[in-house]
């Protein structure tokens, strides 16, 4: 049965669609223990579907998750080998379909090593993904106010699923450094992994202008963020 991983934060703007294509894409590209390739399933709660900008994809979409679910059509694209999106054509969501949401990702399970949940904090269905996942990733700022949303967010979520904080966009300053410490303290006696912070970096933004990801890049200014997100996804498969 495949693992379900929700990238998880209240604010946007933090990377979440950014990590999401790259945690996915390595570990389409990591191979299982037969030798063969991960399979791997990005959701989105986000009708504008930034991964399939960041991925490059230049294709037309025609249907997704809507049609998915209540159609049981195909509509996943594949947007890398073994890695494959499902776009989201809008935003209103009911009841029924939400369900009938439940019932098809415990479907996709079967097919999918593991299904990653890009998910927009101000829908309702935002809850069903964090009911749905057995592990949630958290992408983040090391400001004050981004720093204190983590802390209320740890409140409201089952913090045992919580594999990962992943600050991002770190510029090195010395607030950020505070804040990043008193995270770190707030978070002794846990489980959750911080990783080291992912730096701002040009080379990133040009590689998702070209609509690459890191794994595509051997640039050594990349090769510290591949590890910072390598060992992210080791820990996934290990709690596989």
């Amino acid at each position: 049965m495949g693992k379900i991983i929700t990238v998880k934060n209240n604010k946007g703007g933090v990377g979440k669609s950014w990590l999401t294509l790259q945690l996915s894409h390595v570990l389409s590209i990591l191979e299982k223990d037969n030798g063969l390739n991960n399979k791997v399933l990005i959701l989105t709660s986000d009708s504008q579907n930034n991964i399939l900008l960041y991925s490059g994809y230049t294709g037309e979409v025609e249907s997704g998750l809507e049609a998915m679910v209540t159609k049981n059509e195909c509509t996943e694209i594949r947007i890398r080998e073994n890695l494959y999106y499902v776009p989201l054509l809008s935003n209103n969501f009911s009841r029924q379909f939400r369900e009938k949401l439940k019932n098809k990702v415990e479907e996709l399970k079967k097919e999918y090593d593991f299904i990653f949940i890009d998910s927009v904090p101000t829908l309702n269905i935002d809850q069903d993904f964090l009911n749905l996942a057995d592990e949630i990733i958290i992408p983040t700022f090391y400001d004050l106010g981004t720093s204190e949303g983590i802390l209320k967010l740890l409140q409201e979520i089952d913090t045992t699923k919580v594999n990962a904080i992943i600050p991002n966009r770190f510029n090195d300053t010395k607030l950020e450094k505070i804040c990043g410490e008193n995270l770190k303290e707030s978070l002794k006696g846990t489980k959750i992994l911080v990783t080291e912070p992912i730096k701002q970096s040009a080379v990133i933004a040009e590689l998702i202008y070209k609509g690459k990801t890191i794994w595509e890049s051997n640039s050594q200014k990349v090769s510290e963020v591949q590890d910072i997100l390598l060992e992210v996804a080791r820990r996934l498969i290990l709690e596989k």
